[in-house]
């Protein structure tokens, strides 16, 4: 909800069963997990205590919950990454756990004194608070922000409450700050049979297989509809071509390493495999419905399209985007067709996205 000392935080808009969804800095934001009370019309005061930094006179507010089972929550930011985000906790009895290796940095919150038991610590990857039932009208718990230094796509942690008794469940008052960085995608500014180059925020990228037909002047109006995430209303394109050999391609990076690439493909009526433990997550696309036979999977390390012919004018096969966890200075992945007969080929329109690390 606006921002104090130029750090947007997250307008939340909507709230179904265990996901929440909204905006932070013109990007989607989504936590998925145990929630509890949820407020979106920015009247929440909870943040306004100068032991958050920045403080928040009036903002939106989602409540998690901690259980003795150790409620995993995820936050995504689909279709962007978000620099350095900002954790506001409020009334936190519980330990926060992100995966190990993950850098957070403690901004502000309470301290423990000789008549005040309220501690709220960071400890390696995690955050600490501590239970504290006080006189009536006085914060409960911990409560203070951490940031997280670097660029997210996803965040995942755990909340385990730090006392017994009582419900045994700890809602935390959560929001969310942060620099959302739109998602570049590749120009493509050359091809040469069977090889295609251009830049990808500022590297070099280049994609060798079976390729087909080429747009390197902006125009292609293929991933333009919402099924990508984001949507694209004018791009280049690389036609990747599936053949019963199974075809392999592989994307380089030559001197560079981009962070979680999005691959947008339209058309797919063929199953991309990519090596064995490659993490895959689908961020949108077509969903089968009683009368389209269209969808797109993901399954494991596959990508799975379904052919379809429609009537003239819409759109054929399976169209979405996925985004690969992780830094990468190359990807190999083969093409498929999940049909048998005409050209036995299958064209499929690809255009790459993901930030040089």
């Amino acid at each position: 909800m606006g921002t104090t000392l130029s750090l947007v935080f997250a307008d939340w808009k909507s709230r179904s069963g265990n996901v929440a969804a909204g905006s932070l800095d013109g990007a989607t934001v989504q936590i998925t997990g145990h929630l509890g009370t949820t407020i979106l019309d920015g009247s929440a005061p909870v943040f306004s205590s100068p032991v958050f930094t920045p403080s928040l006179p009036a903002s939106d507010m989602i409540e998690i919950v901690g259980e003795p089972e150790n409620n995993e929550f995820t936050v995504n930011f689909p279709g962007a990454m978000v620099q350095d985000p900002v954790f506001h906790l409020g009334s936190l009895g519980s330990t926060l756990t992100f995966p190990a290796g993950t850098l957070i940095n403690r901004l502000s919150g309470d301290t423990e004194t000789s008549t005040e038991p309220r501690d709220f610590r960071v400890e390696a990857n995690q955050v600490i608070g501590k239970a504290f039932q006080p006189p009536p009208g006085e914060p409960t718990d911990s409560s203070g922000s951490v940031r997280l230094p670097g660029r997210f796509s996803s965040i995942k942690f755990n909340v385990k409450p730090n006392f017994v008794g009582g419900s045994n469940m700890d809602g935390v008052a959560l929001q969310i700050g942060g620099t959302a960085l739109q998602l570049p995608f590749t120009d493509w500014n050359s091809r040469n049979d069977n090889m295609a180059a251009g830049s990808l925020d500022g590297a070099t990228v280049q994609i060798t297989g079976h390729l087909g037909t080429t747009i390197l002047d902006g125009s292609a109006p293929v991933f333009s509809s919402p099924v990508f995430t984001p949507s694209l209303p004018a791009s280049d394109m690389i036609e990747i071509v599936g053949e019963p050999e199974n075809n392999e391609f592989t994307v380089n990076f030559p001197g560079a390493m981009v962070q979680d690439p999005v691959f947008h493909l339209g058309s797919l009526g063929s199953t991309l495999t990519f090596p064995a433990g490659t993490l895959i997550n689908r961020l949108s696309g077509d969903t089968e419905t009683s009368t389209d036979p269209r969808d797109f999977r993901v399954k494991a390390n596959q990508v799975i399209g379904k052919a379809f012919q429609p009537p003239p004018g819409e759109p054929t096969d399976s169209s979405g985007s996925v985004r690969l966890p992780g830094r990468f200075s190359s990807i190999k992945f083969n093409v498929k067709p999940n049909f048998v007969g005409g050209s036995n080929m299958d064209g499929v329109a690809l255009q790459i996205g993901g930030f040089r690390s």
